[in-house]
């Protein structure tokens, strides 16, 4: 029997061994009931030693590929062969992913509170308990913590068992649905590409609503008249609009006379700088009608992975029978309820908030200085904006510049004169470079 090991190719030597074995069983090449080489002779053979040796055929018994006779030996055990040619390894063909200056969903990473968020990690990973299975909504302290922070800062108001967790919006937004028996739905347009994602994967059927100035169309929203409609009021994304506190008291009115559900993704709105954030449309819902969704990745990191619904008692009570589960880890549950219940993240909130604050306001102040015929929405929230260029098509420019076109989110195109800025991760300085350098080309 040949046998060849490599000491340098970083695989142990007793899995080379195993696996050297393994494989002349499985071709044949050692027959059924074949006599292995001792372990005495194995260990001469190849100058390894005798556990190396000894833990290679204890997995091989371990598998039933070989079994031993006492004060005889280890013998080959009686196994089918597999019948198949070499297995080759696939090429896979991939989508390229585009690549953007300026993108969104992106932060300043050397404004996150890593040292703390090493240590409050350190300390929940000692916890040995939490290394068996938690509750399938989420952690407790974790909801518990949640619906303290909401109350306080979104005016939601909510039972702990209310709260679910999850590892993204996206993910929760597929586990409503279900919950509603995959509806009609009524979307914003442009809209959260998310929702778009979803809705196409689930091959659902439905209609899109204009954005106005003070936010979603509702002559729209009652002309489509579907049992749920999905918006962002409080940052709509990407026109940067705020759905107005007249029209949130007539959307929530028509859910209630119409047995609608509206789906409210509360996006960017700890990041407000003019003015304090209008009531979530959940803390205004006296009916029941709303069901609240929210992500601490863009608050805290985009890695983090972590978002939270808050859900009527119906389907909270329908999510229980389901047996829906969050699927994250209780770990970075635990460490995320800690940073909020200790009081990192209202801080964080605070500091950041003041740092883009400040980022936005010096990059539209060199806009109004050095291109004044733009035209800038959305800047008084967020970490983007829109920029457009009045009466010009730029959309092959924001293509050559690697920028984001408006209709990238638009069912149709008719914002070729638009381009969305994400301010989250370049400096103030790169920003206007950036920008600098396209619009020379708009306006030359």
């Amino acid at each position: 029997m040949y046998i060849k090991l490599d000491a340098k190719n970083g695989q142990n030597l007793y899995e080379q061994l195993y696996q050297e074995i393994k494989s002349q069983i499985l071709k044949g090449e050692i027959k059924s009931n074949d006599k292995l080489p001792s372990k005495r002779q194995l260990k001469m053979d190849l100058n390894i030693s005798m556990t190396t040796v000894e833990r290679a055929y204890n997995q091989l018994l371990d598998e039933d590929l070989v079994y031993s006779v006492e004060k005889s030996g280890f013998y080959v055990s009686e196994i089918d062969l597999l019948k198949a040619t070499p297995k080759e390894i696939p090429h896979i063909v991939k989508p390229q992913q585009k690549s953007f200056k300026l993108a969104l969903g992106t932060i300043d990473t050397s404004i996150v509170q890593r040292d703390v968020i090493k240590q409050i990690s350190k300390e929940v990973f000692d916890q040995h308990d939490l290394l068996n299975p938690g509750e399938n909504s989420g952690e407790y302290e974790l909801r518990k913590a949640i619906s303290d922070y909401l109350h306080f800062n979104r005016g939601v108001s909510c039972s702990i068992d209310q709260i679910f967790i999850g590892p993204s919006t996206e993910y929760l937004l597929q586990q409503v649905l279900l919950l509603l028996d995959y509806p009609r739905m009524t979307i914003e347009n442009p809209g959260y590409p998310v929702v778009k994602k979803v809705i196409s994967h689930l091959k659902l059927t439905h209609n899109i609503a204009r954005v106005n100035e003070d936010g979603i169309n509702l002559d729209d929203v009652v002309s489509h008249n579907n049992p749920v409609v999905h918006i962002t009021p409080s940052h709509q994304f990407p026109s940067g609009v705020i759905l107005s506190l007249k029209k949130r008291i007539q959307l929530l009115n028509y859910a209630l006379e119409n047995d609608v559900y509206v789906i409210e993704d509360d996006y960017d709105s700890e990041f407000r700088y003019t003015g304090k954030p209008l009531p979530s449309l959940q803390g205004l819902d006296q009916s029941d009608r709303t069901i609240y969704m929210s992500t601490f990745s863009k608050s805290l990191y985009p890695s983090l992975r972590l978002s939270v619904m808050v859900l009527p008692k119906s389907l909270s009570e329908k999510y229980y029978s389901e047996r829906l589960s969050c699927n994250v880890s209780r770990q970075m549950q635990h460490i995320v309820a800690r940073y909020i219940s200790e009081g990192y993240l209202n801080r964080h909130i605070n500091r950041v908030r003041k740092i883009y604050s400040k980022k936005m306001q010096n990059i539209i102040e060199w806009l109004n200085k050095a291109y004044p015929s733009v035209d800038v929405d959305g800047d008084h929230t967020g970490m983007h904006f829109i920029l457009k260029c009045p009466e010009h098509d730029i959309s092959n420019l924001v293509l050559k510049h690697q920028l984001i076109s408006k209709n990238s989110y638009s069912v149709h195109n008719q914002f070729n004169d638009s381009v969305i800025v994400g301010i989250g991760e370049e400096s103030t300085e790169d920003i206007i470079e950036t920008l600098d350098t396209f619009l020379k080309n708009v306006y030359k």
